[in-house]
């Protein structure tokens, strides 16, 4: 007979309790998702458990192109820390051609999906739909270390890809977390640097904060308020949540150099309800009295993202991309065949400094040469950025203005319709029609004004912005109004856009026709 040493059969169960799943019936849904929405993503954890998730839309504008927003708030007394600035984001996963996601937790991570990965299997109870808190940072990233092995080896296939790369568990980014606690593309861009996400409710039925009439000092179980426009409970209140990033101060637009502890956001159970903010950070440190600092009013919820490198054509498709960020609009011109300089210079002034620099004798000056030639690709890079930015914005307005005029349009047809019938009626000299006839007169030079405006906007832009920035911010305002709801307002973006691109091809100002167009939408 053969014996197998304690400890080996120790291990050997050890090993088993990650590497298999588990027999355990499956949990109830309220456990992991007690209130179900549609396009949740669902993964599995040990146990018989899972953990919900919701994808975050971003659009797609290439491998080094990503999507500009605005994060921070406007409060003075934390300025240091929550000022205004731009700041970037990008999703891992293609949806289609024109968007990409990750996917963010959709709820705090629980007491019962943090237990789940410990080889026990104890059946979670009522207590276990808390929040799981008191975890150091580190214990965090060793959770989320530990389901991305258990998932790797026993639901592989539940993780989406990129490029045949399987995703990946972490904490989230700052960007990532407050991108999609504000709402991401789901909440119109007015709304989006708002104090909080828009609520159609009642406050105290999306948060939980500090006070009798809400959380009453207490922690409260996952998904028993309403979500934020993405889906996400508990994104604001209730605990506050780790994040990837050190923190560091604010530096206008900007952060400031020194990363120091880690960063909460979000607020918890007992922060007050006026101040309760999307733009809230506060810094943390890893140790307290010679511990790991642990608190009760902490806790964490994970994303989904896959690496950026995702494959060998990936790669070459970044390089190729980033060869062309920051060169000057400039026709193309022809390499010289030595590094000697060219008799006649480079019209593209960034490939100039780059053949002075290659043809320079002195180190010191080529050195000079080439950051100079770094800072223009930068300074050309952030000006093309603004232009995109610039052009998508003409291009909302253009759409809102097309929908407007149909209205207009259709609002001045209308009325004249029913004073041709009046003065059929009663006479052109009665009083009632001379009115109606006056005040269908007015409509009808307001209108004529607004139709000249429209005019302009389709002039200006078409002498600002090229077809390639058109066309590109085109594809992402599509993709923000498909995301916002905003299907009928796409409409009016397609007939704006093509009557924008039908006279760059043939400069003929043509009001009464672009009215026409727009009017035919509303039919």
């Amino acid at each position: 007979m053969l014996h197998t040493p304690r400890l080996g059969v120790a291990l050997l169960l050890a090993y088993l309790s990650i590497a298999l799943p588990s027999a355990a019936a499956d949990w109830p849904k309220e456990y992991f998702n007690p209130n179900p929405a549609k396009d949740d993503v669902v993964l599995p954890l040990p146990c018989g458990g899972a953990m919900a998730f919701r994808k975050v839309l971003i659009p797609n504008q290439g491998p080094v192109n990503d999507y500009g927003i605005v994060v921070g708030g406007n409060d003075d007394a934390v300025d240091y820390a929550e000022h205004a600035r731009p700041a970037q984001v990008a999703g891992s996963f293609e949806q289609g051609s024109s968007e990409r996601y990750y996917l963010i937790g959709k709820y705090e991570v629980s007491r019962a999906q943090y237990s789940a990965l410990d080889p026990q299997c104890t059946p979670p109870g009522d207590e276990q739909r808390l929040p799981q808190t008191k975890v150091t940072w580190f214990e965090a990233l060793a959770y989320a270390d530990r389901y991305n092995q258990w998932l790797l080896k026993n639901a592989a296939d539940k993780l989406p890809k990129a490029d045949q790369q399987a995703g990946f568990l972490r904490l989230p980014t700052e960007v990532e977390w407050e991108f999609a606690a504000r709402g991401g593309l789901a909440v119109p861009v007015a709304q989006f640097q708002e104090r909080t996400f828009p609520m159609t409710d009642d406050f105290v039925r999306y948060v939980w904060f500090d006070g009798s009439e809400s959380a009453n000092g207490k922690p409260q179980a996952i998904g028993t308020l309403q979500p934020n426009p993405l889906g996400l409970h508990d994104v604001l209140g209730n605990v506050d949540e780790m994040v990837l990033d050190p923190y560091r101060l604010n530096r206008l637009d900007r952060l400031h150099g020194q990363a120091g502890g880690f960063i909460v956001r979000g607020g918890n159970y007992f922060t007050p309800r006026e101040e309760i903010r999307s733009a809230q950070r506060v810094e943390v440190p890893f140790y307290v009295k010679q511990e790991p600092r642990r608190a009760e009013t902490t806790g964490f919820r994970l994303v989904v993202v896959a690496p950026v490198e995702s494959s060998r054509d990936r790669l070459k498709a970044i390089r190729e991309a980033w060869q062309k960020l920051g060169t000057a609009t400039a026709p193309e011109s022809k390499p010289t065949a030595s590094p000697a300089v060219a008799a006649q210079a480079l019209e593209n002034p960034v490939e100039e400094l780059g053949a002075l620099a290659e043809a320079t004798p002195d180190e010191n000056m080529k050195a000079r040469l080439k950051g100079v030639q770094n800072r223009l690709k930068v300074a050309v890079q952030e000006r093309d950025d603004r232009r995109r930015l610039a052009g998508k914005a003409a291009l909302r307005l253009g759409a809102f203005l097309c929908q407007k005029m149909a209205a207009d349009g259709q609002w001045v047809d209308a009325s004249g319709a029913i004073l041709k019938r009046r003065e059929q009626e009663f006479g052109a000299d009665d009083a009632r029609t001379k009115s109606y006839r006056e005040q269908w007169q007015r409509d009808q030079a307001t209108l004529r004004d607004n139709l000249l405006y429209y005019a302009e906007t389709i002039l200006g832009a078409a002498s600002i912005y090229d077809d390639e920035v058109l066309a590109s911010q085109f594809g992402v305002l599509k993709t923000e109004l498909e995301l916002k709801g905003y299907k009928e307002l796409i409409r009016y973006a397609e007939s704006y856009y093509q009557q924008l691109t039908d006279y760059r091809k043939k400069p003929e100002v043509r009001q009464t026709q672009w009215l026409s167009l727009c009017k035919a939408i509303r039919k």
